[in-house]
């Protein structure tokens, strides 16, 4: 934690500027506690460390589970902090009132006590400290209680004025980042509806047009690579980030990484094709099977059960993206997907499914329009991260009174 001690600074244990509420998991059993209005939040659906409200989750608590555990509920605006095992320290902002499970523990700020802005971007400077420090490092499920998280201590400004005008600065960045995650969504539902209205109005009239639709197998469109099983001695603390099934998010890469490869240790038989650079597009094999998300920030190295969509056809690249997000392919490769203990999609198997391919002429038409869509969403994706680094390069300043606002 910071050490530095100003006059105008006061040192505080985080649960004394609010409530600290360490979550539940209703029993599974009792399905009325389910399928309600309340968003249940996990650590698995915590995600993307770019954004504060950086979280989607699928399951949903109702009115009766609110009655017996309303004490756990969180309101808006408090901050998640997953305190248990091997994601330890992921956090984030809550959008609306819910609930979470015994992983997390989320502070409550008092507003008299402090900015929630600011506390967010407090834990998230002091992250790696707190899971060094109070989290048990090195051991094998690393834990941090909450009588030990309402005990952590920090330095912060006195006045919560002051808060405010650092929590502003350093929301400025992520205002953008959020706006153009906005403008994103909207791009890529313009290019998916674009995609269903072309196909659906083409293939009605293709016998009038006298076009030629050929029925082939997806692979005959695009050639599906798998990721290389690296070994875990491999890994290392700098070089290329190693992409696996977690960085492959419905529609998002994340471009965090857990392992490294220095260059110098890369095998040496190691397809050329499982380097991946922005624009190359990502499919998941195992666990949540079909998702598809583009890679950009950098050069990474693609791990095995995830595979590379490479089309067979450059000028095809904006439409293989969006033919594996339509949500009838994705459910197909769900169906498709084989195993007892986790889904597993086959690579041969994908490239099996039979298409009907517009002839080449619809294609570049295609293209020529949602193309530039396509590249647009990456620009956006390019910027967010450099507006992220740039606020990440200020956070400790700010946080350590090395700079002021």
């Amino acid at each position: 934690m910071t050490t530095k001690t100003k006059t105008t600074w006061r040192k505080v244990k985080l649960g004394e500027v609010g409530r600290v509420v360490t979550g539940k998991t209703p029993p599974t059993a009792e399905k009325e506690y389910f399928d309600g209005d309340f968003p249940f939040i996990t650590p698995t659906d915590i995600t993307d460390f770019n954004i504060r409200y950086n979280y989607s989750t699928e399951r949903f608590l109702s009115k009766k589970w609110f009655s017996r555990a309303k004490n756990l509920l969180i309101p808006k605006n408090s901050i998640c902090f997953v305190c248990i095992g091997s994601t330890i320290g992921k956090i984030c902002l809550v959008k609306e009132d819910s609930f979470t499970n015994q992983q997390i523990n989320t502070v409550v700020v008092d507003p008299l006590k402090a900015d929630f802005r600011y506390i967010y971007y407090l834990l998230r400077n002091n992250q790696g400290n707190i899971i060094k420090e109070y989290g048990g490092s090195g051991v094998a499920k690393p834990i941090i209680n909450k009588s030990t998280f309402e005990n952590i201590e920090f330095l912060i400004p006195h006045d919560v004025k002051e808060q405010k005008r650092i929590a502003e600065a350093l929301s400025v960045f992520d205002d953008k980042v959020e706006l153009n995650n906005k403008i994103n969504q909207n791009l890529e539902a313009m290019a998916q509806a674009i995609f269903k209205e072309w196909l659906s109005k083409n293939q009605k009239s293709k016998i009038k047009n006298q076009k030629i639709w050929k029925v082939s197998k997806i692979g005959d469109l695009v050639e599906i690579i798998s990721g290389y099983p690296f070994s875990s001695r491999l890994y290392n603390k700098k070089g290329l980030g190693v992409v696996t099934i977690k960085n492959v998010q419905d529609g998002n890469f994340i471009t965090t990484c857990d392992s490294f490869i220095s260059e110098e240790t890369i095998p040496k038989n190691i397809n050329p094709e499982c380097r991946i650079r922005d624009e190359d597009i990502l499919l998941s094999l195992t666990g949540n099977v079909g998702r598809v998300c583009f890679v950009y920030g950098g050069e990474y190295l693609l791990n095995q059960r995830v595979a590379k969509l490479k089309p067979k056809n450059e000028r095809n690249r904006a439409f293989c993206y969006f033919l594996f997000r339509q949500g009838a392919m994705q459910n197909q490769l769900i169906n498709m997907a084989k195993g007892s203990a986790q889904p597993n999609l086959s690579p041969v198997e994908t490239g099996e499914i039979m298409f009907t391919i517009p002839p080449r002429e619809t294609l570049d038409r295609f293209n020529e329009i949602v193309g530039p869509i396509y590249k647009r969403l990456i620009q956006i994706k390019k910027e967010n991260q450099k507006l992220a680094s740039l606020r990440d390069l200020l956070l400790p300043k700010l946080m350590s009174g090395e700079a002021r606002v």
